[in-house]
């Protein structure tokens, strides 16, 4: 069958990506974990998650949850080259990120300032 088309938001430990050199020859996405990388030089950031959209890596996102306030902030959103913010795309990852939030135990979604910064 097909995969599904909505967006997910995978673990850096998925299976997809586990083998790190086989994800970059199969799907063209080099993904690293940063959070061994001194901060001035990640490219994204301490701990950021693959976005997964049918059978095709988009792109990552930096969030984490902020259970103090009771958000899942949302603090820079990467898309691979070619892949564009459409209007749908950025309603099923709203989607995913609402399922999230409620995963995580939290009320809301918070996009940070500067959040789609990566974009233009």
């Amino acid at each position: 069958p097909d995969p599904p088309a909505r967006v997910r938001v995978l673990s850096p430990f998925d299976p997809l990506l586990r083998d790190r050199s086989r994800a970059e020859r199969l799907f063209d996405f080099f993904y690293r974990i940063e959070v061994f990388v001194p901060e001035p030089k990640r490219e994204y950031g301490y701990y950021v998650f693959p976005l997964l959209e049918g059978d095709r890596l988009i792109g990552r996102i930096d969030m984490k949850a902020d259970r103090k306030r009771g958000s899942l902030d949302v603090r820079r959103l990467w898309l691979e080259r070619g892949v564009k913010p459409s209007s749908g795309r950025m309603e099923k990852l709203m989607a995913e990120l609402d399922r999230i939030a409620r995963f995580a135990g939290v009320e809301q979604v918070k996009l940070l300032d500067g959040w789609n910064a990566a974009l233009s």
